[in-house]
């Protein structure tokens, strides 16, 4: 199991690679003419797609943390 210090770092890993891959399948399908011509280049898309979506995401989840901290009221 997964410490609980890098509870951030494994949020934000799965979140990224979840996405990455879903977005990645979803924009090779709408602008492939064939389903093979997708799958084939899905791999390399997903990983561009996580590589850039990891760090990325190391960034803006603490940050909508906070924003979402300061937009919710607090019903105590």
């Amino acid at each position: 199991m997964i410490p609980r210090k890098l509870e951030a770092l494994a949020f934000s890993f799965v979140m990224s690679f979840l996405m990455s891959g879903v977005m990645s399948a979803t924009m090779l399908f709408l602008e492939s003419t064939t389903i093979y011509g997708a799958v084939v280049k899905w791999p390399k898309a997903w990983l561009i797609a996580l590589l850039v979506a990891f760090p990325f995401s190391l960034i803006i989840v603490p940050l909508t943390r906070q924003l979402l901290a300061m937009l919710i009221i607090s019903s105590e």
